[in-house]
């Protein structure tokens, strides 16, 4: 049975609360808790570095990135990113393993952004009401 996440964006653009955790993947759900961009126009998934310091992650090397700026270089961090489900299941995040995004600027005001690495994963739904629905799993 898919798991789903339902809610209300503010009409102006499409967020939603995220938990980075390192990459290891253990059973250990510590992480950082934010809020994501949903970016449909962004083929990778991308956090802040005060983000990946915070979570000590080991830069990857910086590779070529394509932009609405133009063509430039990004550092890249391996993260898991957890969705916290809104159905009846449990209570705990679904959470996409071994993530390979790119570093936003400082300047970006939100912790991450969800590209379409993970959103190609789900099935989206947004009503003209504002209501939203990412289903998975």
């Amino acid at each position: 049975m898919p798991r789903c996440i339902k809610w209300v964006h503010d009409r102006r653009r499409l967020v939603i609360p995220v938990l980075i955790l390192p990459p290891e993947p253990t059973n250990d759900l510590t992480g950082v808790e934010g809020t994501a961009l949903v970016d449909t126009g962004s083929t990778t998934s991308a956090i802040t570095p005060r983000l990946a310091r915070s979570l000590d992650l080991r830069p990857l090397g910086k590779r070529p990135l394509g932009s609405a700026q133009g063509l430039g270089h990004a550092e890249r961090y391996l993260f898991r990113l957890g969705l916290k489900t809104t159905d009846d299941g449990p209570s705990f995040p679904y959470v996409f393993d071994e993530v390979s995004g790119f570093e936003l600027s400082d300047s970006f005001q939100l912790e991450a952004l969800l590209g379409m690495d993970i959103l190609s994963q789900c099935d989206f739904v947004m009503s003209r009401a504002g209501h939203c629905t990412l289903s998975f799993g």
